[in-house]
């Protein structure tokens, strides 16, 4: 870890923003800055997804690896002023150990965070990773998504359900998994 001094006052005269900077003992640090865009939406978002047959990319010892899976929730920002678009991860789930099949805690995110509090339409992307020890993580597939897809996909049968999953794809479009949505709304 590392630390880095930065003035607000000069982060907001950044050109669209965002800057890059150093780490005293290496490394780098994003600095993002938005003005408050707050729609009329406020609560909380609840969410609990879960995966199914999600790629194994692992090969391990004697090939009986499997991958440690976690997903990253992303929101887009588009700087009107610029037309740069870029993901903000707003949660991040934990990693399941040696599964194909994980079984993620459900989690809650403010209206504001998750969307600026104009949620039905916002973009939104959910990525899915391999957790790594040693190394980078690696990324698997993703889908975009908006708040209201994801409530339209709570699964209506079991929670294997694959009738309203959700495909999570790589670069080439290739299915790596679902993402079985067990329960997503707004709570004020």
């Amino acid at each position: 870890m590392g630390e880095v001094d930065v003035k607000v006052g000069g982060g907001l005269r950044m050109d669209g923003q965002e800057t890059k900077l150093a780490l005293n003992e290496g490394g780098s640090l994003f600095v993002h800055i938005t003005k408050s865009q707050q729609g009329s939406d406020t609560g909380m978002f609840t969410c609990h997804i879960r995966g199914l047959d999600i790629k194994n990319i692992e090969s391990g010892l004697l090939g009986l690896g499997a991958i440690d899976p976690y997903f990253e929730l992303s929101k887009k920002f588009v700087d009107p002023d610029h037309g740069i678009s870029r993901w903000h991860v707003v949660y991040r789930s934990e990693h399941i150990l040696n599964s194909i099949n994980p079984y993620w805690n459900p989690f809650e995110i403010d209206v504001d965070r998750l969307c600026n509090g104009d949620c039905p339409g916002k973009e939104l992307k959910i990525a899915v990773w391999d957790h790594e020890n040693w190394g980078e993580d690696r990324w698997l597939a993703e889908v975009e998504v908006s708040v209201a897809e994801l409530q339209k996909s709570v699964m209506k049968g079991g929670n294997a359900s694959r009738d309203n999953a959700l495909r999570v794809e790589d670069a080439n479009e290739e299915v790596m998994g679902l993402l079985v949505v067990l329960k997503a709304g707004v709570i004020a």
